[in-house]
C-alpha cells in the first residue's frame, strides 16, 4: 500500500481537508485523525480545523444528524447508530442527543415495528422447527440492528401476534 504524502503547511492541509469533505462528510475528529496520519503538526491542524469550522465546512452536529438519518433509513436502531457515531469520533453527549431527537417517545418501538413489518415475509418463508423459532429469529434480527429489548419485544408481538416473553423462556 502506497504511503500518503505528509502535509507540511496550512494551505496544503486546507486543500486536503476540502478535498476529503468534497468526497463525503467528516467529523472534526476524523479530519484531525487524517491530519495526524499525514504527519501534520498539531498546531497547524488545529488552525485549519478552526478555520473550516468558522466557515461552516465542519459541523459535528450536522454530521451526526445526517449520519443518524442515513442509518435510520437503512434500518439501524438507536444502539447501533450510537455505536456508529462513536466510530466516527462524535462525542458521546452529542451522539445521545442526536439519537434521542431521532427516536422521540415511542419512536424506537414504532421504527422497530415498521422494520419488522417490512421483513415479515422473510421470517414467514422459513418453517418453524420449534414453537417460537420465528419470534426468536425476528427478535435477534432487531437486536442486531441496535433496537432495545423492549422495542424488539413489542415489534415481534405486534407483527407475529404473540409475545416472545423474557430471554430464556419461549425464545429458546
Amino acid at each position: 500500500m502506497k504511503k500518503s504524502k505528509p502535509l507540511v503547511d496550512e494551505a496544503g492541509a486546507t486543500r486536503y481537508a476540502l478535498w476529503s469533505l468534497n468526497r463525503r462528510p467528516h467529523s472534526r475528529a476524523e479530519l484531525a485523525e487524517k491530519f495526524r496520519r499525514r504527519s501534520l503538526p498539531p498546531d497547524i491542524a488545529e488552525r485549519v480545523l478552526e478555520k473550516l469550522r468558522l466557515k461552516g465546512f465542519v459541523k459535528d452536529e450536522a454530521f451526526a444528524e445526517g449520519f443518524a438519518h442515513s442509518k435510520l433509513r437503512q434500518g439501524w436502531g438507536p444502539g447501533k447508530i450510537k455505536a456508529g457515531l462513536a466510530l466516527k469520533k462524535i462525542p458521546r453527549e452529542l451522539a445521545e442527543k442526536t439519537v434521542k431527537d431521532l427516536f422521540p417517545g415511542r419512536g424506537e418501538a414504532q421504527s422497530a415495528l415498521e422494520l419488522l413489518g417490512r421483513q415479515k415475509a422473510r421470517f414467514l418463508a422459513k418453517k418453524e422447527k420449534k414453537r417460537g423459532d420465528r419470534a426468536r429469529r425476528a427478535f435477534e434480527f432487531l437486536a442486531r440492528r441496535g433496537y432495545s429489548f423492549q422495542a424488539a419485544r413489542l415489534a415481534v408481538q405486534g407483527v407475529f401476534g404473540y409475545n416472545p416473553g423474557l430471554p430464556g423462556e419461549e425464545l429458546d
